[in-house]
């Protein structure tokens, strides 16, 4: 077996095999955008799922600290900690969103792109 520049065997008529090798590369390429835009949707969905958790403890303090009087400011404090924490994760998510829609090299939209 004779190899070619680049390393690529050739085939039975003396062709290298780069063409099909070039093609199943960009086939797994593809394949790897798809699956890593699926994990960044799948990723969104838990951070919004996040965020909801966060709003419903959020609601939860401030129900206790409606009825707690020595410990009210402790628990109104904690629930707007766990507002911000809602806050970052829907910023997170929809961030993720995003990165999910931006084409498989990039934004093209943006002047660096190769395209």
């Amino acid at each position: 077996m004779v190899y070619t520049y680049g390393g690529f065997p050739d085939g039975p008529d003396g062709q290298p095999f780069a063409a099909d090798e070039a093609f199943r590369a960009i086939q797994r390429a593809e394949r790897a955008g798809r699956d890593a835009r699926a994990s960044q949707r799948s990723a969104a969905k838990s951070l919004d799922n996040s965020a909801d958790s966060h709003e419903r403890t959020a609601k939860v303090y401030d129900e206790a600290a409606k009825h707690a009087e020595p410990r009210k400011a402790e628990y109104r404090e904690h629930a707007a900690r766990h507002r911000e924490f809602a806050q970052e994760d829907r910023l997170m998510a929809e961030r993720m969103r995003q990165m999910a829609e931006i084409h498989p090299i990039g934004d093209p939209a943006m002047p660096w792109h190769p395209l």
